[in-house]
Order: C-alpha cells, then structure tokens, then sequence
C-alpha cells in the first residue's frame, strides 16, 4: 500500500516536470519566433521583451495547449498576436491619458522664487509693523477679502473708520514695502 502512495505521488510530480521540459524546450524553440512576430505586429523595440515574456506567461499558464495544434508554431502566433494587440491598446490609453494632463509651466528661476520670498517677508514685515487696529483691518481686507461692511461688523467700528483705516493701513504698508526696494501689485490709496 505504502508502495502505491508513493507511486501516486510521483505521477503528478513527474507529469510537472515533463511539462516543464516541454515548455523550456518550446521556449528555447522559439522564443526568436515569437521576438520576431511581436515586432511585425508592431511591438516597440523597448518593450519587445517584456511582452515577450507575457507570451511565455500566457504558454506557461497554458500549459501543453500547444499539443492540439499541428504546429505549435501556429498556436504561438495567435497567443502573440492577442498579447501584442493587449500591449498596443494599453500603450495607447496611457498615451491618451498623457495627452489629456494639462501641460504644466516651465518652472521659474531660482533667482525669481528667492525674489518672491524676500518680497513676502517685507510684506509679512511691513504688516507686522502696523498697529494692531490698522492691522486687524488690513489683514481681514487684504488676506480674508471681507468687505469694508462685513470688517465694520467683525471689529463693532464704523464704515468710515474701516475706510480710513485701511487706507491709512494700506499707505503704511506701500512705504515699508517702498523703502525696502519692493512695491505693492495695486494702488494703496484705493478703497
């Protein structure tokens, strides 16, 4: 009894490693079959080994499918064939997957990004100098963008000292930022 388990196991082994055999052989056959078909269906030469590979996966997945055919040849070429139509349709949606990302800008240089801190740190500065009423005002004009009423409301003052605040905040800031070799995108003296 001990015998025929170990002959039972045996098969299934053995059977593998045939089939394994078989597919190193056809693999060693025509792996230059396949190169070849791979690149007449339109296969870029970059990408011409690993779809190669997806063919062997496909024949290894399959395994001794190849016997039913006359030639396995022919049995390739039609594996080849819809791994290469596969690789084909899926290079062309990351293509228009690519084409459809808006085009981002060149980046700027190094020379304009370190402008562009110094300048934020004067008007962090200059911000900082107001006093604190003028700053209340400016801060929830300039950076919240609240209108002069909603400011009026938030800080219980009256439009007209919102108006003379800001831009009494509004002056301030365009002179520190002035005297600091920088200037304000907009007119300080507007509302």
């Amino acid at each position: 009894m001990a015998a025929t388990l170990s002959l039972a196991r045996a098969g299934p082994d053995r059977d593998a490693e045939l089939e394994r055999a078989e597919f190193e052989q056809l693999y060693r056959e025509h792996f230059s079959f396949v190169w070849r078909t791979l690149r007449r269906f339109g296969v870029a030469d970059a990408a011409l080994e690993d779809v190669a590979q997806e063919v062997f996966l496909v024949v290894y997945r399959r395994a001794g499918a190849w016997r039913d055919w006359s030639s396995p040849r022919s049995w390739l070429f039609g594996v080849a064939r819809r791994v290469a139509a596969d690789h084909r349709r899926s290079r062309d949606r990351h293509a228009r997957k690519l084409a459809a990302l808006p085009e981002l800008a060149a980046p700027r240089p190094v020379d304009e990004r370190v402008d562009d801190h110094a300048r934020l740190r004067a008007i962090a500065a200059a911000i900082a100098s107001l006093s604190p009423d003028r700053r209340a005002v400016y801060t929830l004009a300039e950076l919240e963008g609240l209108s002069a009423p909603e400011i009026a409301e938030a800080l219980e003052l009256k439009l007209n000292t919102v108006y003379s605040k800001l831009r009494r905040a509004r002056h301030d800031v365009a002179q520190t930022l002035a005297e600091a070799g920088f200037s304000l995108a907009h007119d300080p003296e507007q509302p």
